[in-house]
């Protein structure tokens, strides 16, 4: 009986209040963490987020909660202070009901000079469903120099359908110098559907391209599109198959890490999907960018063994191990410090004064 009328209160609510903020009403499972919903915003029709106002900020425990899935290492980078205080500061933009009494969460991660936006499914106990990245949502970074200015601008937008939501980005950017100007923009629109278990599919992504925009950009941000996908589509490992597969990755050391933190992402969050994908695929090119994402440390070595044994078909479990056998790990470095935290040095390396 008390989660039919969760259901229930969460869904009218939500249906209720649509694009009202501050009412003093909220999500039943964001009150019972706590959460502080006057600062929630109740989308309607529109999918319209303003990073000027103010969210409702979450503490370790609601972020670990709510955001935990969508960023599995949330607090791993402050072990060393204790672990408990999670890097940036994460936050509950805004919520819309979707159908099957599932609720849709735009959660903003804010750190350092920007953020980015996740759109995350919940049932009504709050237990995650699914999630996606949405991107920077709202940035604009501006360089400028002696005689010379460049502009990145980025910005988005949307609204809701029957069936999920549509959602129009557009990245825009500008170069001045002495006398000449050049201007392009990447304008796409993605639609997604939000089935009644609260998955989030990308059905369709339509691109406009304003001005001459550089082909490395362009390849760039499709690769980051893999991000707007969710983890859990099985579509997503052909995906990054194709992207590594283009000569454009294959030749460029920047566009074929880009494709490793791709997948690096996915494996953060199911690990066990791309492995069983990968063992199954040992001849495609997606074990490239899974290689190459050990191989620079996107991806632990110890995390993948681990995963590969517990593979059930002994013979790939066996062929995969063995192809991963010749993967050479480097030292890794500290992501704060930037220092080397191997301990394959002798003290004889470091004479003493």
């Amino acid at each position: 009986m008390k989660k039919i009328f969760l259901m229930a209160s969460l869904a009218l609510l939500l249906v209720a209040c649509g694009g009202k903020s501050g009412s003093g009403e909220s999500v039943a499972f964001l009150e019972k963490l706590g959460v502080k919903t006057e600062n929630v915003t109740v989308l309607g029709d529109s999918l319209v987020i303003s990073l000027d106002k103010e969210f409702a900020h979450l503490d370790a425990e609601q972020t670990v909660k709510l955001c935990g899935a969508i960023e599995p290492d949330v607090l791993a980078d402050n072990q060393n202070d204790g672990g408990d205080v999670p890097e940036g500061l994460f936050s509950v933009a805004a919520a819309k009901a979707m159908p099957g009494d599932v609720a849709l969460l735009f959660l903003w991660h804010e750190f350092g000079d920007g953020g980015v936006m996740y759109a995350c499914t919940y049932d009504a106990d709050g237990k995650f469903l699914d999630g996606i990245e949405l991107g920077p949502w709202k940035s604009k970074n501006e360089m400028p120099g002696d005689g010379t200015y460049q502009c990145e601008e980025e910005s988005n937008s949307g609204v809701f359908n029957a069936d999920g939501f549509v959602l129009n980005r557009t990245l825009a950017f500008t170069q001045k110098e002495e006398d000449m100007t050049a201007k392009w923009a990447i304008e796409k629109t993605y639609t997604y559907l939000v089935d009644k278990k609260g998955v989030i599919t990308l059905k369709d992504t339509k691109v406009n391209r304003n001005g001459n925009v550089p082909a490395d950009r362009l390849l760039t941000d499709e690769i980051q599109d893999v991000a707007r996908m969710s983890a859990k589509d099985a579509r997503i490992f052909d995906t990054i198959d194709k992207l590594a597969a283009r000569n454009e990755v294959k030749q460029s050391e920047d566009h074929g890490y880009e494709v490793a933190v791709a997948l690096a992402s996915v494996f953060q969050r199911y690990p066990a999907d791309v492995v069983a994908w990968a063992a199954q695929h040992r001849d495609g090119a997606l074990m490239t960018a899974l290689q190459n994402a050990v191989e620079t440390g996107a991806i632990e070595k110890k995390a993948f063994d681990t995963e590969v044994e517990k593979l059930s078909d002994a013979e790939a479990k066996a062929a995969l191990a063995e192809k991963a056998k010749s993967w050479k790990v480097d030292a890794t470095f500290d992501d704060e410090e930037g220092e080397i935290i191997s301990d394959d040095f002798e003290a004889e390396d470091f004479p003493e004064e």
